[in-house]
């Protein structure tokens, strides 16, 4: 919908006055992962709640970025350094916003998101809300390695209006950090809900893994393990889903553990192949070595998979308590192959995990995420609050 449409349309919503929401981000679209994915479905959803939404994202040389969207999406050129170049983008984010002020804006990284973020607050008095991606305050993490860089992401997330953290583990890190409890907010992930009810999963033993191709999701330890299954279980098979600079030695790996037959590598896939995979899939597995917030294991727990997952991180809080997977120690395949053969040798658990996992799915309702936000930016926008 055209930008002007959107601001004839009515100051109220079904829930109350329609809001101007600005994102400001350093990664989106056409660039694919978990962050880029929940931002454009998130500014979707509140524009056809009604809000006025721009999303300001880099432009991505040699892609096409146009994206289809009910937002109004505003591209600026990547700033030369993250170090020395950060503020660039400031001024045009200035000039676009003079004449409609933005009742709120949430840059969705602590650095350098945040840190453009909080110059944009203290030049326009505009609310500020900052949602770390994980990685950017996460110790050992690039930012975390360089002084100056960890210094300007804290001073970010001090400046914030309010600071989401997608779980408990990294709520404790930002409270680390410095973040003060009445200014920090718990709002994990959402995930899109089938209303198809919960099927049985299928009998051939094939293993699905969903990630970037990196080594943090240690899929090179996965691959160890599934060559320990596949000597007690000749038939399995398994899919590892995702693009990124590890694919090839990945492959390689896998040709040298002499498993290649039996893994498949599709690429980064959405939509219909996507919810093949799931559907096609015994058991989930999350092998990562560190991990902030897994979507893939939301997408999991909503297909109604068993989950096999590796104790780190946020995991351990959606995974944890055993009703929906089985967690093991990182770095351990023998431990990872063992679960999974646990999973295998007795279906009747695998099929109790996969309903528990469908029912907690519930928890992380996309449309329930939504409102959250909603409720968070009419929280730190009202006069009363601003006051």
């Amino acid at each position: 919908m055209p930008r002007g449409e959107r601001e004839d349309r009515s100051a109220e919503t079904g829930i109350g006055r329609a809001m101007r929401i600005g994102y400001y981000t350093f990664t989106f679209l056409p660039t694919l992962g978990g962050a880029e994915i929940l931002l454009h479905g998130l500014a979707e959803s509140l524009a056809e709640r009604g809000h006025t939404v721009t999303v300001w994202a880099p432009r991505v040389r040699g892609s096409d970025n146009r994206v289809s969207a009910r937002y109004c999406l505003r591209r600026y050129g990547r700033p030369s350094s993250k170090r020395f170049g950060a503020r660039q983008t400031l001024p045009r984010l200035l000039l676009e916003t003079w004449r409609h002020r933005l009742d709120v804006l949430h840059c969705h990284g602590a650095y350098p998101d945040g840190y453009v973020g909080a110059a944009f607050k203290r030049l326009t008095g505009t609310p500020l809300v900052i949602r770390p991606h994980g990685a950017d305050i996460l110790p050992g993490e690039w930012i975390d390695r360089d002084v100056r860089l960890a210094a300007r992401m804290r001073r970010a997330l001090l400046a914030a209006d309010a600071v989401v953290a997608q779980g408990e583990f990294l709520a404790e890190r930002l409270r680390g950090l410095g973040v003060a409890s009445a200014r920090l907010r718990v709002i994990p992930n959402g995930v899109r809900l089938s209303d198809e009810p919960v099927r049985a999963l299928p009998a051939v033993p094939r293993l699905l893994a969903v990630g970037s191709l990196t080594p943090k999701k240690g899929f090179d330890i996965l691959l160890q393990a599934f060559r320990l299954v596949q000597e007690r279980v000749p038939d399995a098979r398994l899919t590892i889903a995702g693009d990124g600079p590890e694919g090839a030695r990945l492959r390689q790996l896998a040709s040298a553990l002499g498993v290649s037959d039996a893994v498949r590598f599709p690429g980064f896939v959405t939509g219909e192949a996507k919810a093949a995979l799931f559907a096609g899939a015994r058991i989930f597995v999350s092998s990562s070595r560190r991990e902030p917030f897994a979507n893939a294991n939301l997408e999991a727990m909503a297909a109604g998979l068993p989950i096999v997952a590796t104790r780190v991180g946020g995991t351990i809080e959606m995974v944890g308590d055993g009703a929906i997977g089985l967690l093991v120690e990182p770095e351990d395949p023998e431990a990872l192959a063992e679960a999974v053969l646990r999973l295998m040798d007795d279906p009747r658990q695998a099929e109790t995990m996969g309903r528990a996992a469908r029912m907690r799915a519930k928890e992380y309702a996309w449309d329930g995420m939504v409102d959250r936000y909603e409720a968070l930016y009419r929280e730190v926008a009202s006069p009363a609050r601003r006051g």
